[in-house]
């Protein structure tokens, strides 16, 4: 994957990977393209990451929704396959799961030979939690073993917990969004079929109750969505002059 947001300079500090998402305009930026980022400035960040990549899991699925090489997406990949690694462990159990040296490994035997045939002998999961049903980790993948000092888990630590703020404000963001426009379209519905119920009490003398009845058996006749036929009656496209019972 390539990025759509390159950035000014390289960052060696949490924060200046933090202030990188801060600067990703909600109104502009998808999910992908925050997850992307997130993989991105994990890889610059911790020093020795060969490639990392984003976990999700939801429904008991999990997927690669953003990554900087094929390294990470075929090593999350042959977990996903297997059904247990690191990565997954990271996002369910929410701790933090390190390979130092995968030709030693033996917690995950099947996976640590996976990944040095990969070219991958150490490698860091760290928690991302993203929201409610869903799980997410970071996933660092380094050549060497013991690639990864104190240093490197707390600053991935420090990272994950904040770039897990940025996701979750990107979330709310589009959700409030949606219910935005589910309540304007709302709105605009009700207000249509309002005026349509007006115009056939008007041409048939009828109240409230029999017009929204006439509306709602023209839906039905005509397969067609009830607002749709009251946008139509308000535009003077359908005549219900002739459908008198």
């Amino acid at each position: 994957m390539t990025s759509a947001h390159p950035p000014a300079r390289p960052v060696s500090d949490p924060r200046d990977a933090v202030a990188e998402l801060a600067r990703l305009a909600f109104d502009t930026t998808t999910m992908d393209a925050m997850l992307q980022r997130i993989a991105e400035l994990a890889k610059e960040l911790i020093r020795g990451v060969a490639d990392a990549s984003v976990t999700l899991i939801a429904n008991d699925k999990a997927h690669t929704a953003a990554y900087t090489g094929r390294l990470a997406l075929d090593l999350d990949e042959t977990q996903y396959g297997r059904g247990y690694g690191p990565c997954l462990e990271a996002a369910v159990g929410e701790e933090l799961r390190e390979i130092t040296d995968a030709r030693r490994e033996t917690r995950w035997p099947g996976y640590a030979q996976a990944a040095v045939e990969h070219g991958s002998l150490s490698s860091l999961s760290v928690p991302l939690p993203v929201r409610e049903g869903i799980h997410g980790g970071l996933n660092l993948y380094a050549v060497e073993a013991h690639r990864f000092d104190d240093g490197a888990r707390q600053s991935s630590r420090t990272f994950a917990s904040y770039a897990a703020v940025a996701v979750h404000n990107m979330h709310l963001y589009a959700s409030t969004c949606d219910q935005a426009h589910h309540l304007d379209m709302a709105m605009k519905t009700r207000a249509v079929i309002e005026q349509a119920k007006g115009i056939l009490m008007s041409q048939r003398r009828c109240d409230a109750e029999e017009a929204f009845a006439h509306l709602a058996a023209a839906s039905q006749r005509s397969n067609r969505r009830l607002r749709d036929i009251a946008q139509a009656i308000v535009d003077g496209v359908t005549d219900f002059g002739g459908q008198r019972n």
